[in-house]
């Protein structure tokens, strides 16, 4: 199948990917669009660590936590403060971005603002894939990634 440029047949197309395959697809989507280089995490006891991404200028390092959630299953605030103590986890570690299919609680975005984490819901994730013209990579994942 063929992803569209349509936000809603985007948005689904990343539901339905498994959950791994997100985090590949986020990790992907970083370093061949945006040029950071990034590693998906060993499944296992990752400590919550799902992606660690550098950006290109070699800034410090940022955990990504991803979240392959339906659109009425938000991040809460609770996540949120779980997530940022990422930081305190991984010595190399400054910064900490969480990307959801689906969106945030307002409580959560408050406490990421106070707290500096980045939020990217699934809006703001398909908007990205729209610009940085990404859907051929979401195509490769949702057609399982064949060689």
């Amino acid at each position: 199948m063929t992803v569209g440029l349509d936000s809603s047949e985007i948005r689904k197309t990343l539901q339905d990917l498994s959950p791994r395959y997100f985090e590949q697809f986020v990790a992907d989507v970083w370093q061949e669009k945006q040029g950071w280089a990034t590693e998906v995490m060993d499944k296992g006891p990752d400590k919550g660590l799902d992606v660690i991404g550098q950006p290109p200028n070699g800034g410090p390092k940022t955990a990504v936590q991803c979240k392959r959630y339906s659109v009425g299953n938000k991040i809460t605030s609770r996540d949120v403060q779980q997530y940022a103590a990422l930081r305190q986890q991984w010595d190399d570690v400054k910064g900490v971005t969480i990307v959801t299919t689906s969106s945030f609680t307002s409580d959560a975005e408050d406490l990421a603002d106070r707290i500096r984490v980045k939020c990217i819901d699934g809006e703001t994730l398909t908007r990205l894939i729209k610009k940085y013209d990404a859907v051929e990579i979401l195509d490769w994942y949702d057609a399982g990634k064949p060689r």
